[in-house]
Order: C-alpha cells, then sequence, then structure tokens
C-alpha cells in the first residue's frame, strides 16, 4: 500500500513537472508578442496558472480576464461578473444605481444566501479613489468596486483568491505591505522583499520541509496561495522556524562531509 501511494505520488510529481515545463515553453513563446511582453514571463505564468485554477480560457484571461501586479493575480468585473453567473448564481443592479452610487444584490444558488454591496462616490472619496478614472467614468467605476465587494463577501468560492480588480491591485504601494478587507477586517501581507528572503531561506532547507510550509499556509486560518499571500503575523514565526531548519541543513551536510572524510584518511 505504502509503495503504491509512493507511486503515485512520484507520478503526480512528474505530471506536474511536466505541466510546469509546458507552460514555461508558453510564457517564452508569447513573450515573443510585444502585447504579452509587459507582462513577463512571472506574470504570464501566474496567470495561465490561475486560468486553469478557474476553468477559464488561457488567452481570454490574459487578454483583459485576469491580471497580474506585484505578485497577485487578480480578476476583472466582467470576468468576476461572467463566472458567477455561470455557476448559477444571481447579482441584481438595483436602478437607483446611478453616477453617485452602485447597489448590487446577490443570491446564491446552492443555499440562498444573499447579500447587498452599497459603494457610493461618498465612499470613494473617503478612501481616497474619487479621482482621475472616477471622474469621467464613475458609474463604471463605482460598478467595478461593488463587484469585486460582492464576489469577496457571497462568492469566493466562484473567484478562487482572484478577489481585487485590477484598479484595486494598483492601489498597492511598491514599498509598502498590501492592506486587503476580507470580511471587513484589514489584514496585512508581507512585502515581495520578504516573500523573497523567505523562499531564498526555504531553498536551503529539505524537500520534506519546504512542502510541509506549504502545506501549512494554504490551509486555513492562513488560506494563502503562495508566500507572497502571507500576513504579516506570521512571517517572523515562520522565518524563525526556516532559519533554525536551515541551520539544522547545515550543519547536518557538515557533519556527514568530516564523516566521509575521516572515513576516507583512515581508509
Amino acid at each position: 500500500m505504502t509503495t503504491t501511494l509512493a507511486l503515485r505520488e512520484e507520478n503526480n510529481l512528474d505530471l506536474i513537472l511536466k505541466d510546469v515545463e509546458s507552460m514555461q515553453r508558453m510564457c517564452t513563446s508569447l513573450m515573443k508578442t510585444k502585447h504579452y511582453q509587459t507582462m513577463g514571463e512571472a506574470g504570464i505564468f501566474a496567470i495561465v496558472q490561475k486560468a486553469k485554477s478557474l476553468n477559464i480560457n488561457p488567452l481570454e484571461a490574459l487578454n483583459g480576464g485576469l491580471y497580474y501586479v506585484q505578485g497577485k493575480v487578480g480578476m476583472s468585473s466582467e470576468m468576476m461578473s461572467s463566472l458567477i453567473r455561470q455557476s448559477g448564481h444571481s447579482i441584481v443592479k438595483d436602478p437607483k444605481s446611478d453616477n453617485t452610487v452602485c447597489i448590487l444584490h446577490g443570491k446564491r444558488a446552492d443555499n440562498g444566501d444573499t447579500w447587498t454591496i452599497v459603494f457610493s462616490m461618498e465612499d470613494a472619496k473617503r478612501a481616497g479613489l474619487a479621482k482621475n478614472m472616477y471622474d469621467k467614468y464613475p458609474s463604471i467605476m463605482l460598478y467595478n468596486r461593488a463587484m469585486s465587494m460582492l464576489a469577496r463577501q457571497l462568492f469566493p468560492d466562484v473567484i478562487k483568491g482572484a478577489a481585487y480588480t485590477h484598479e484595486e491591485l494598483k492601489e498597492i504601494s511598491d514599498n509598502k505591505p498590501m492592506q486587503i478587507v476580507q470580511n471587513e477586517t484589514p489584514i496585512e501581507y508581507i512585502t515581495e522583499k520578504q516573500a523573497d528572503e523567505l523562499l531564498e531561506i526555504l531553498d536551503s532547507c529539505d524537500s520534506e520541509y519546504q512542502k510541509q510550509v506549504l502545506s501549512f499556509i494554504k490551509k486555513a486560518p492562513v488560506n494563502a496561495e503562495n508566500l507572497y499571500q502571507l500576513p504579516v503575523a506570521l512571517y517572523d514565526r515562520l522565518r524563525s522556524a526556516a532559519v533554525k531548519k536551515r541551520d539544522e541543513a547545515k550543519a547536518a551536510k557538515a557533519t556527514e562531509e568530516i564523516s566521509i572524510e575521516s572515513s576516507v584518511m583512515e581508509a
């Protein structure tokens, strides 16, 4: 039984690696086209992988359905609406909506749960958003924000982590940790630099520990897809543990090398 499971896991890993290699070849090919060059290979890869998990046509995702900003994948309001309705759920725009407010009513098909989102120009002003595009296209911008809020609240299983529009992701500062509102509670994520540092440390740890870390962050209550979505509150603890494992691995390797050298000398 154990042997069978091990072989199955090995086969699954081979399939995953082949899929990754295929995606990398695709990214390299698309990078030859100017339209996709601005996304970069990392952006193309992230979008295509997210599209697969959402059962979206990759080219549809790459051509505006999904976005890649600072290591995170977002989704257009049009794609959110499409996926939610394809799943059988309902979204109704209240007739009271206009250039000053957008009101959306959502209803789930599976359990009948409902949720109403109201996002007004006053809300946008308080958040420091009421400028540029909000001046030119107020009703569209209010709708986009209301749609992403409704999707996060009532249909998180449909959008699967791609919970923010391009506009929202653009609000993330390059020099500040990302702050996201989830269930009305702000969540602060580590910076890209911190994530890169943590990945570098983990690369020096054994593969089993790396798997344990990734498995841990993907489970509740963290629910992160990768280290770039790690909450700041967990960073120091996870980094300290990873550094300890890295140092243990280095010490074990040094001991092994000394043992081998001694054996050779004795022979």
